[in-house]
């Protein structure tokens, strides 16, 4: 059986949180002091190589491995090198960067090939004020490191008006020295960005004439089902935008996701999920037609819920 809805949207993609905890605390996404899961609520190693495995018979053809922050959950090495030995046809990270360092051996030996780092200033002051941490020179280290040791990287921008978008030319300049991709992330209505989204939300649409004022941009053709859309610039740099919120792709989104403690998504804009943990196979396979089923064609307005519980 293939993940296919009566849109004849195929589920395809899986996020999977390993963790509701992360060493940031994004002001668009958790409050200083969070109420967090109960660590002896998230699914085990097995648990996750058990669904995944099964999912993979479904279709799925792309995992990629989110938080929270994945890099705190100290199983993070035991859970990629068991979903490393699964064949799943791409296996990849996104994450702060704060902790990559120390985990280059493990990605390159589960074959991970493509990181996605969220970094939202290059402003030590402004890195804070949106954080609550001082961790940017740790990051960039990281970022300087994983491309000269060859990782596909792609740096995602969450661009908030009168906060960090006076340095939308800064992110390009960094990414064409590093050759590397960069994506501008519409703030999205979900969980505490609810309270930022009046004030502070900027369109894509805005950025790329900003941006085009100083480059001539080339659309690139993308896959039906990518969140992004892109642009190469002439001065050689690839960037991106994922405008959720001015332009919706919920009409070919093929992405479900997995919570930390078992509970299946059909939508990022979804309060509530269905637990898939200690239940036969088949009781599963009528979840996930139930699943198909609740994927909505149309973007909500905004979720209550907030994002750390469900990953990026």
């Amino acid at each position: 059986m293939k993940l296919v809805d009566h849109w004849q949207r195929q589920i395809r993609k899986l996020r999977v949180s390993l963790t509701d905890r992360c060493n940031l605390r994004c002001r668009y996404c958790m409050p200083l002091h969070p109420n967090f899961m109960d660590k002896h609520s998230y699914l085990t190693p097995d648990e996750y190589v058990d669904i995944i495995q099964e999912l993979l018979t479904y279709g799925i053809e792309e995992i990629r491995i989110t938080g929270g922050e994945p890099l705190v959950r100290p199983e993070f090495s035991e859970i990629m090198l068991k979903l490393s030995m699964l064949s799943i046809p791409q296996l990849s990270l996104t994450t702060n960067g704060i902790l990559l360092h120390q985990y280059w051996e493990i990605l390159k030996k589960c074959n991970v090939t493509k990181i996605n780092i969220s970094l939202d200033s290059l402003q030590p002051k402004t890195f804070a004020s949106i954080t609550y941490r001082n961790s940017l020179s740790r990051i960039l280290e990281n970022i300087r490191q994983a491309v000269a040791q060859g990782f596909d990287i792609k740096i995602n921008v969450v661009l908030m008006r009168g906060i960090n978008d006076c340095e939308l030319f800064d992110f390009i300049e960094y990414a064409q020295k590093l050759s590397v991709t960069v994506r501008f992330l519409e703030l999205m209505q979900i969980g505490y960005a609810n309270e930022l989204y009046d004030h502070h939300f900027i369109s894509a649409q805005e950025c790329i004439n900003q941006l085009q004022t100083r480059y001539r941009m080339n659309r690139i053709n993308s896959v039906s089902d990518s969140t992004a859309f892109y642009f190469e610039l002439d001065s050689g740099v690839k960037v991106g935008f994922i405008a959720s919120e001015s332009q919706p792709f919920c009409n070919s989104c093929s992405r479900w996701r997995l919570s930390a403690d078992g509970r299946l998504f059909a939508c990022l804009f979804i309060e509530k999920g269905i637990s898939i943990r200690n239940i036969s196979s088949e009781t599963r396979h009528h979840i996930y037609e139930q699943l198909l089923g609740m994927k909505p064609i149309q973007r909500s307005a905004h979720v209550l819920r907030a994002m750390y519980g469900i990953g990026g």
